[in-house]
C-alpha cells in the first residue's frame, strides 16, 4: 500500500508538473534567408539564441517553444502557428505567451508614384515580411477607397492585432527586432482590442520611451463575479509590447556586435545578470528591468564612435499601465558566479567542437559573450554548468550559438557544419502566370559559377553576393547560406509595354 501510495503521489506530482510546464507557450520567428528581399544577416540567428535561452536556462519546456527560421518562415507557417497558440488557448489558457520576430517590417506609410513622378503618400497595413514576402510592386493594391496600401504577402498589421488580443494569458510579451516595429498604428490597432488607447510617449527621465496608455470608455471585456476563466484572464492580463524602433526608423544591425540592436542589448542585460547571480540561484528578469537596461544599453553602446540610440530607440507598450506591468516576469535565468565559493569546489570539464566540413575557415569562438584563445577542433576547459557558446565567422558575417551543458564526468563533444546550399531559377511571368524562363548567368562574389538552373552546395555559410545578367540587365542582391536551410532564389523576367501615366505604382520600398 504505501509504494501503490508513492506510485500516486510520484504520478501526481508528475502530472502537476507537466500541467504548470504547459502554462508557457512561445514563438520565436526569425528570417536572414528572404527569397525576394535582401537578406538580413542575424535575425535567424538571434531568434535561435532567444529560444535558447527560454529552453535552456529560463525553465521553458522545448516542446513549447515553437521556432520558425528562414525558409520555414514563410506567411502561410506564421499564420498557422499564431493560430495554432489561439486555438490552444482557449482549450487551456496560458500562464505566459511571448512572441519574438527578428527580421524584416515595412513602414507605415508608403508613396505611389505616376509615370509623371507625382507621389501620393497612404497608410498601409502591411507589417512584417514573412521568408516569401514580395515588395514586387504588382503585389501592392489599394483598399479602403484608396486611402489604403496592402499586399497579401506580408503579415497585415489588423489581423495580427487581432490575432494576438485573441490569445488567453495572463501575460503576453511581443518583441519585434525589426525596421518601423514601433508603428503606432500596429499598437494602436492592437490597444483598441484590448479596450485602450496610446495618448503619448514620454520623452524623457527613467521612462523615456514608454507608452502612456489610458483606458477607454467602452471595454470590450470586464470581469465580474461571475466572469468565466477566460474572461476574467482577458481583462486582468498584462501585456508588453517592445520594439526596437519608432514608426519611422529603420532599425539596424552590426557586424561588431554579431547582432540586431534590440537581440543583442537584451542578450547582453540577460548574460550581465547571470554573471553577476550567485551559480544555481534563480534571478527574475522583469520587464522594467529590460526595458531600463536595454535603453540604458542603447546609450552606451558606441559603434565607430556613434551610440546605437542615434539611429534609432527602442519603445515599450505597456497594457495596462507602466505601474501595474513593470513587475511582469519575462523570464527567470540561473546565476553563473562563484564568488562565494572556495577554489576547491570549484569543477570544470571539456568542451570539443569539431567541423563537419574539411575546409579551412578563420573562426572565432565565444563562450558566456567571452572570446577564448582555443581555435576549431580544440577542447577547451570550462567550469561545469551551462554555457552559452557562440561560432563566429568574421568574413561571411555567420553566426551560430548553442548551450553547452558542461560536466565534469562527462566529456563534451559537439560537430557542426560550415557548408550550405543555393539554387538559382528562373521564370517568365505573363499576365501572372509562370512559365520557364531563359538562361540567366550567375555570379556569386564576382566569380561566374555558370546559369540559372544551377545547384550550387558548396559555399560557406553567411553572406554572398548574388548577381545575376539577362541580355543587358544587370540586378545584385545579398543572399545568407545557412547549412540546415537550402535557399532557392527565383528570378521572374517580365516583358510589358510603359503603363499608363495615371496608373499609380508603389516603388522603392524601404527596408
Amino acid at each position: 500500500m504505501k509504494i501503490v501510495k508513492a506510485f500516486l503521489i510520484g504520478l501526481l506530482l508528475f502530472i502537476i508538473t507537466q500541467a504548470h510546464a504547459a502554462d508557457n507557450k512561445a514563438l520565436i520567428i526569425g528570417i536572414s534567408q528572404y527569397t525576394e528581399i535582401n537578406s538580413l544577416r542575424y535575425a535567424d540567428s538571434d531568434a535561435l539564441e532567444f529560444s535558447q535561452i527560454l529552453t535552456d536556462l529560463a525553465g521553458y519546456d522545448k516542446s513549447d517553444v515553437s521556432v520558425l527560421l528562414n525558409q520555414e518562415a514563410t506567411k502561410k507557417h506564421i499564420v498557422d502557428e499564431i493560430n495554432k497558440v489561439v486555438r490552444q488557448s482557449e482549450k487551456h489558457p496560458l500562464d505566459n505567451f511571448i512572441l519574438m520576430f527578428a527580421g524584416h517590417g515595412i513602414e507605415s506609410t508608403l508613396t505611389a508614384h505616376n509615370t509623371n513622378g507625382k507621389g501620393e503618400t497612404r497608410e498601409t497595413n502591411i507589417f512584417l515580411a514573412p521568408s516569401d514576402a514580395s515588395t514586387d510592386e504588382n503585389n501592392f493594391y489599394s483598399t479602403g477607397n484608396g486611402r489604403e496600401v496592402s499586399n497579401e504577402t506580408f503579415i497585415n498589421k489588423a489581423w495580427l492585432a487581432r490575432q494576438l488580443s485573441a490569445i488567453k494569458a495572463k501575460s503576453i510579451f511581443i518583441i519585434l527586432d525589426s525596421c518601423y516595429s514601433g508603428t503606432k498604428s500596429f499598437g494602436s490597432l492592437f490597444l483598441e482590442n484590448e479596450g485602450y488607447a496610446i495618448q503619448s510617449f514620454s520623452a524623457s527621465g527613467s521612462n523615456k520611451g514608454v507608452a502612456e496608455v489610458k483606458k477607454r470608455a467602452l471595454v470590450l471585456v470586464k470581469a465580474s463575479n461571475d466572469s468565466s476563466p477566460v474572461e476574467s484572464i482577458i481583462a486582468k492580463r498584462k501585456i508588453a509590447y517592445l520594439a526596437s524602433s519608432r514608426d519611422d526608423q529603420a532599425s539596424a544591425e552590426y557586424d561588431e556586435l554579431q547582432h540586431g540592436a534590440l537581440s543583442y542589448c537584451i542578450f547582453e542585460y540577460i548574460k550581465r545578470v547571470r554573471r553577476n547571480s550567485i551559480k544555481g540561484e534563480k534571478s527574475d528578469i522583469s520587464i522594467e528591468d529590460v526595458y531600463a537596461n536595454i535603453t540604458k544599453l542603447f546609450h552606451e553602446t558606441n559603434i565607430k564612435g556613434v551610440a546605437l540610440d542615434v539611429a534609432h530607440q527602442p519603445l515599450l507598450v505597456p497594457i495596462p499601465d507602466f505601474t501595474d506591468m513593470k513587475d511582469m516576469v519575462l523570464l527567470s535565468v540561473t546565476g553563473t558566479s562563484e564568488r562565494v565559493l572556495k577554489s576547491v569546489d570549484k569543477k570544470t570539464g571539456t568542451l570539443k567542437i569539431t567541423s563537419l566540413n574539411p575546409i579551412q575557415i578563420d573562426m572565432a569562438i565565444y563562450v558566456d559573450g567571452l572570446k577564448r584563445s582555443e581555435p576549431l577542433n580544440t577542447t577547451m576547459t570550462l567550469p561545469e554548468g551551462r554555457h552559452s557558446v557562440e561560432l563566429y565567422l568574421p568574413k561571411t558575417g555567420y553566426r551560430h550559438t548553442f548551450v553547452a551543458d558542461i560536466s565534469a564526468s562527462s566529456p563534451l563533444s559537439t560537430v557542426v557544419s560550415f557548408i550550405g546550399e543555393l539554387d538559382v531559377a528562373s521564370f517568365w511571368l505573363k499576365d501572372g502566370v509562370k512559365s520557364a524562363g531563359p538562361a540567366l548567368d550567375v555570379i556569386v562574389d564576382g566569380n561566374r559559377v555558370g546559369k540559372s538552373g544551377l545547384h550550387l552546395d558548396n559555399l560557406v555559410v553567411g553572406t554572398h553576393v548574388l548577381e545575376v545578367k539577362y541580355e543587358n540587365v544587370m540586378k545584385s542582391r545579398q543572399v545568407e547560406i545557412r547549412p540546415d536551410s537550402p535557399l532557392r532564389i527565383n528570378y521572374s523576367i517580365i516583358r510589358e509595354a510603359a503603363p499608363p501615366a495615371d496608373v499609380k505604382k508603389i516603388r522603392n520600398v524601404v527596408f
